[in-house]
């Protein structure tokens, strides 16, 4: 097996474990004000909730399915036919982990300030935003065109 194989597995599986997570903390964040309210409005619920499970959690899941039933995220061999959307989906994955620790990194510095400043809000969620989009990018391209049915071209001509 390449270095290159390993790390795409790797990457795809670091967005696999951390993409859901911070998605989930986002919408919780969101839906913060919402669910302290004394009237519930399920609208905003749902419409940030489906989202968050069909785009992040769903593939997620899928994924470390997939590492507990066969013990590896992605089969090498549709690393090695595919490599275009490896690629892409190991870009993707890796900018995703670089804006997660820079997102972390100033939630944690804001978190440790005595009182949370005004104007920190946008700053951090277009931070938060960049990350969930790359972590987007990455787990769509890796479930969807990477892995798909799981089935690789090859064993697929011989039937």
């Amino acid at each position: 097996m390449s270095p290159g194989n390993l790390i795409v597995r790797a990457t795809y599986l670091a967005t696999a474990v951390f993409g859901p997570f911070l998605a989930l903390f986002v919408a919780v964040y969101l839906l913060s004000h919402e669910l302290r309210s004394t009237t519930i409005d399920w609208n905003v619920i749902v419409w940030i909730l489906l989202p968050t499970l069909f785009l992040f959690v769903l593939p997620g899941v899928r994924a470390l399915h997939r590492v507990f039933a066969s013990g590896t995220v992605v089969p090498p061999e549709l690393v090695h036919e595919r490599p275009v959307v490896a690629s892409v989906t190991t870009l993707a994955g890796a900018l995703g982990h670089v804006f997660f620790v820079l997102s972390m990194s100033v939630a944690i510095d804001l978190a440790l300030l005595p009182e949370w400043p005004d104007d920190s809000g946008g700053p951090i969620m277009f931070l938060f935003s960049l990350n969930l989009f790359s972590y987007l990018v990455a787990l769509l391209c890796g479930e969807l065109a990477l892995v798909g049915n799981g089935v690789s071209d090859a064993a697929r001509h011989t039937h």
